[in-house]
């Protein structure tokens, strides 16, 4: 049973998804007229960019993982994602402070110290902490950006992608697999035990069953709905963030309760549950 580690990890989804509304809020407020008159299907061209950019990220990961030079990658995407954490805290500390030299100072330092750590001290709770902030980052810009419906047709594509790239292509295993043993920091590694440590696991044995694996991606894109549903719905922001919140855990729950013992394609489920959450608020206060 890893009854513990799933409800960190629905804990995690749902403090990322209020910290993205918290920072999505500061950006909305900062530029109202550039994000109040936007349409609701905003940014839905965009949709199979994303879908093709993610079927590159991964054909190149398995390619490098085959010639064995990932460590090259692993420090570009390191460098990546120390840059969103860096966005993250940039726009959080000036929420609370207003010296921009010690907002700029704080933020450059948490970044670098996030990707010293993630390059040479990583382990599980390295890799989370990195996870947590990349998906606020991404789930504040996008959910933002993405016009209610756009969100609703990008989430549509990507578990759709996530059910292909799993059960039929199965390149998701094998990105999953050269991610978890080239120590890519790419997936929440959610220990069942308190003496956990990454040091000598791999794909396969995964800390002999104790360990729950789930993809950033899997907390990031479902919190995309949540942004975008509370930025759509913000004179009502209450509902229009929790439904699609419940629905996301819902999801979680049937996710884990159906697949114990075999990879499965996350998005489908939670995404799906923030769907419907959005669903039911834009029909209680559309229709009703």
């Amino acid at each position: 049973m890893r009854a513990k580690a799933e409800i960190v990890s629905m804990v995690i989804f749902v403090i990322s998804s209020l910290l993205a509304i918290l920072l999505a809020v500061a950006i909305y407020n900062s530029q109202p007229s550039s994000y109040a008159h936007r349409s609701p299907t905003y940014g839905i061209g965009y949709v199979f960019v994303y879908i093709i950019a993610a079927f590159l990220f991964s054909f190149v990961i398995i390619y490098l993982g085959r010639k064995r030079k990932l460590r090259i990658f692993r420090v570009i995407y390191s460098i990546v994602v120390a840059y969103v954490i860096f966005y993250v805290f940039l726009i959080l500390l000036s929420i609370f402070l207003y010296n921009v030299y010690a907002i700029f100072t704080a933020s450059i330092a948490i970044a670098i110290a996030f990707f010293y750590l993630m390059i040479f001290k990583n382990e599980w709770y390295i890799t989370d902490a990195a996870g947590f902030f990349l998906s606020v980052g991404i789930s504040s810009i996008w959910g933002i950006t993405f016009g209610v419906w756009a969100a609703v047709a990008f989430l549509v594509a990507f578990e759709i992608y996530d059910y292909i790239a799993v059960y039929k292509t199965k390149h998701m295993i094998s990105l999953a697999r050269y991610a978890v043993d080239s120590d890519l920091p790419m997936l929440f590694v959610l220990p069942e035990n308190s003496g956990f440590t990454m040091r000598g696991l791999s794909f396969d044995n995964r800390g002999e069953g104790n360990v729950l694996m789930i993809g950033f991606g899997d907390i990031a894109l479902p919190s995309i709905m949540v942004v975008s549903s509370a930025i759509y719905g913000i004179s009502h922001i209450l509902f229009f963030t929790l439904l699609p919140l419940a629905g996301g855990l819902i999801g979680m729950a049937v996710l884990y309760f159906w697949n114990r013992d075999r990879p499965a394609p996350g998005l489908p489920y939670i995404n799906t549950g923030t769907i419907l959450g959005f669903l039911i608020a834009f029909i209680a206060f559309h229709v009703f």
